[in-house]
């Protein structure tokens, strides 16, 4: 707008990606704080863009922390940040292909479409729940039910960016043994789409309806 205007930036990188409603326990989505260093401030205002360099050092107080420890901690609050990102991108993926397909549903009451619509619907909620606690309506519900992958992960992501030094040393062992476990449920939902969304969308043309189609997903800026 005209006038004075002024943006604050907290040093942190973009956040994870998140859907509507999502409660997680003792875990973050923040994206880490950038490191020290020499950064750019671009302004493009009427087609012209203007540039001036920035600092960031750091903290003085901190006489025993490296920058090697801040990269790899840095590095490795990212690769954890965009897992979270991508577990919950597949939540948001699985919410709207059951979305799109009860809309198909009203404009059919076709048997075979029903039937496929179902088995559908069926195992992208097995794969949902194994990646996301869906019974969580507040914040207390993780106490009695038990948090799944994606929690999991934004808690590492919290241990990992708390403070300023090196990471402690089974993070990187657990967020291995995460990223697998993430893994196996992407390749599930890979599957139920090359199979199960194959054969709702084969159904669909056969009654000249809308096919259902994976909406667009995006990730996290990287530095």
């Amino acid at each position: 707008n005209a006038g004075i205007n002024m943006q604050a930036w907290d040093l942190r990188y973009e956040p994870a990606k998140t859907f509507p409603g999502m409660i997680l326990w003792g875990a973050t989505t923040n994206g880490p704080v950038a490191l020290p260093g020499s950064y750019t401030v671009r302004l493009t205002v009427d087609g012209k863009t203007f540039m001036q360099p920035v600092t960031i050092r750091a903290n003085p107080l901190l006489k025993d922390v490296t920058l090697a420890d801040l990269r790899e901690q840095f590095d490795l609050a990212i690769a954890i940040r965009d897992k979270v990102s991508e577990a919950n991108n597949a939540v948001i993926k699985i919410r709207d292909y059951k979305k799109q397909t009860e809309e198909r549903l009203k404009q059919s009451s076709d048997p075979a479409l029903k039937i496929a619509a179902d088995s559908l619907v069926k195992h992208l909620s097995e794969v949902e729940e194994s990646i996301y606690q869906v019974r969580n309506q507040s914040g207390q519900d993780p106490l009695n039910f038990p948090i799944k992958v994606n929690n999991r992960l934004a808690t590492l992501l919290a241990t990992v960016s708390r403070g300023e030094g090196k990471p402690i040393g089974a993070a990187r062992p657990i967020f291995n043994d995460l990223s697998t476990e993430l893994k196996v449920e992407t390749d599930r939902l890979a599957k139920v789409e090359r199979e199960d969304l194959a054969k709702l969308n084969a159904e669909l043309r056969r009654l000249g309806l809308k096919e259902v189609s994976s909406p667009p997903l995006t990730l996290a800026g990287r530095p």
